[in-house]
């Protein structure tokens, strides 16, 4: 999948993470995972083919809903090393994202 335009891959992202640190950026990508209503967020999971060692599924963090398969461009803010406690860090995690574009899954069989 490539980068939106004016957005970055996944690869990219997490291959200079702390270039990014605290920045406003675009991402698009496959939902793979949805969560919802956790600490008043959604928690989605997207991955766009991309990989940077062993990483490739970005989470981010939203009020916005998705759903599995979706196709979605997210704007949102990189933080870095984010610790929730219970087992829940995070050494990349975008926040605050807005759903820019969605587009539907049209079948996930």
């Amino acid at each position: 999948m490539e980068a939106v335009d004016g957005g970055i891959t996944l690869s990219e992202l997490f291959s200079d993470k702390s270039n990014y640190k605290d920045k406003i950026v675009k991402v698009r990508g496959t939902v793979v995972k949805f969560t919802a209503g956790v600490m008043q967020k959604n928690w989605v999971h997207i991955q766009d083919g991309t990989r940077a060692g062993n990483q490739f599924d970005l989470t981010i963090t939203t009020i916005d809903e998705c759903k599995l398969g979706d196709i979605v461009t997210f704007e949102g803010k990189v933080s870095l090393n984010r610790d929730f406690g219970y087992g829940y860090s995070y050494d990349v995690l975008l926040e605050d994202a807005k759903i820019l574009d969605l587009e539907k899954a049209t079948s996930l069989q």
